[in-house]
């Protein structure tokens, strides 16, 4: 068998040693981005934005802009890390994590990429809906993405420096992942019913990218596996969590209910919304057009 190591947050540290898998912190092996920074759900980009002066851009427009900016920050520790193990494969998450696929290609090492929404069409589908939120347009970020000039430097020296080809995320067609061409597979934790629809213009995008999706439904821990719940940006004493809970008041319900014969409906929330981030944790709100929160 292969020994298996995650690189993640020390909240998650928990459920995954209770796998038996080994923890590593992203925020001590990626220094170049962490040092001096603090970290937040998308890697450090409050602290980046307060540093490139755009504090008022909404998340989806700053994460356009700095998303090379981060990705080069995390490709040394990332490069480091996999060669110090002698990685064999790597997984990881493509729309939080592409460093991991770009590291991967500079070593020679192939990547499977997990992809946890409904399939490829829900990122057209999510990336709409995060528009209206933040009142603007597709086409508008784009555009506003390619004219910041850091954006387009980073780019250039992830090319010089690591032979990396940059992939954007608001490259067209809308809602695309052109990381994923970087992957031998791609795996997408939902059923081939429950898929969102993906339009054909995206679909053949992927076709073009030889990106190769295997459909392969949810992704069960056994009984009494630890949990990581939501993303907290907070973490209480010990470097948990705050607001966790085990749920044995929810099971507890949920077999009571069974044994009365009652139907049970489970709704997964994710890991976003029932985090604490303040445009989209659970008591969130989005910023509006001056910068300031609404809602």
């Amino acid at each position: 068998g292969h020994a298996v190591h995650y690189l993640c947050r020390e909240q998650m540290r928990g459920a995954i040693e209770d796998t038996g898998a080994t923890f590593h912190s992203d925020v001590e092996v990626e220094r170049e981005l962490y040092e001096g920074r603090e970290p937040d759900m998308i890697g450090a980009m409050e602290s980046l934005k307060a540093e490139h002066g755009i504090e008022s851009d909404n998340m989806m427009m700053a994460w356009g802009k700095l998303a090379p900016i981060q990705t080069e920050l995390k490709l040394p520790g990332v490069i480091r890390w996999l060669r110090a193990l002698g990685a064999d494969a790597v997984m990881y998450c493509p729309m939080m994590n592409p460093e991991a696929a770009y590291a991967a290609e500079v070593l020679g090492v192939p990547s499977v990429a997990l992809f946890t929404t409904a399939g490829p069409g829900s990122l057209e589908r999510t990336s709409l809906e995060m528009c209206s939120l933040f009142g603007t347009t597709l086409d508008e970020l784009a555009e506003a993405v390619r004219a910041y000039g850091p954006h387009a430097e980073a780019i250039r020296r992830l090319k010089k420096n690591f032979g990396v080809d940059f992939d954007s995320y608001l490259a067209k067609p809308f809602g695309r992942l052109g990381v994923l061409r970087h992957s031998r597979m791609t795996l997408v934790t939902t059923s081939e019913e429950l898929q969102d629809p993906a339009s054909d213009e995206l679909l053949e995008a992927y076709r073009r990218d030889g990106v190769r999706f295997e459909v392969v439904g949810p992704l069960l821990d056994e009984a009494g596996a630890t949990r990581a719940a939501g993303h907290r940006e907070k973490l209480a004493e010990g470097g948990a969590a705050s607001g966790h809970s085990d749920g044995a008041a929810v099971v507890s319900k949920v077999r009571a209910a069974k044994a009365a014969g009652r139907p049970v409906v489970l709704v997964s929330m994710g890991t976003v919304i029932t985090g604490d981030n303040p445009s989209f944790g659970w008591e969130g709100r989005p910023m509006g057009a001056h910068g300031k929160p609404r809602g």
